[in-house]
């Protein structure tokens, strides 16, 4: 063997290690390619479904939850394409039973004028829905739902907001009312009242904005009573002797 033939043979070799070397390169920078979207899918699947399970009941809709459901079907298949092993095929089934469950939000707490029993449940919820509002939009920008149906849940996701504004609101309210009387607190009822008036358009707000009424109407005839029971001033010139 000569020479020359001597160093094709090495420069083959050679060029066939380093095409070996870069297919493996290749699927190694594949393979962590799939690991990283996989990883991303999973934590979109995670945070929709904590969407899902911990929107307050009084929140959602029926849309809603077919919204939330079909995304994360939609985030089962991405996750199903890049690993088999996802388990994607009972997670949609669960989905699927998921969507058939019959759905109504519960009616108002009978003789109360909060939808929380404290701030920290309002202030949680709260933030539930702007992430729900958050997630909606990142769906209108990637096209996968349309404008009309974004503006109508983003519309409901902003008067649930307000409502849980109005529950902390009313939760001062209380707290004014128990250390500084009716004087002080009445004004935040007044503020809390005409909030919820204004998004009872379709008067799915009838008994907590009843409830509040009355409350407000009470604090009304204890002010009114205080004020007739004031002392009135004495009139000097009444009350000098004459000379």
């Amino acid at each position: 063997m000569t020479p020359t033939e001597t160093a094709a043979i090495i420069l083959t070799g050679v060029f066939f290690m380093a095409m070996v070397a870069i297919a493996i390169q290749t699927a190694e920078n594949q393979r962590r390619e799939r690991q990283m979207q996989l990883l991303a899918v999973r934590n979109q699947i995670r945070g929709t479904e904590h969407l899902l399970d911990n929107m307050p009941a009084e929140f959602q809709t029926a849309e809603l939850r077919k919204l939330l459901i079909g995304y994360l079907r939609s985030l089962w298949h991405s996750a199903s394409k890049l690993d088999r092993s996802t388990g994607h095929q009972q997670a949609l089934q669960k989905l699927d039973e998921r969507d058939k469950e019959p759905f109504s939000p519960p009616a108002f707490p009978q003789d109360q004028i909060t939808l929380f029993h404290d701030r920290n449940t309002a202030q949680r919820n709260r933030s539930l829905i702007r992430e729900t509002a958050q997630l909606i939009n990142n769906l209108k920008q990637q096209s996968a739902i349309n404008t009309q149906t974004c503006q109508q849940q983003l519309l409901q996701l902003k008067n649930a907001y307000v409502r849980c504004n109005c529950d902390l609101l009313l939760q001062d309210a209380q707290q004014a009312l128990n250390d500084q009387g009716a004087q002080v607190a009445v004004h935040k009822f007044r503020s809390a009242l005409m909030q919820l008036q204004r998004l009872n358009n379709k008067h799915q707000l009838d008994s907590q904005v009843f409830n509040l009424s009355q409350l407000v109407e009470q604090l009304n005839e204890q002010l009114h009573e205080l004020h007739n029971k004031k002392p009135l001033p004495e009139n000097p010139e009444t009350t000098s002797p004459h000379n």
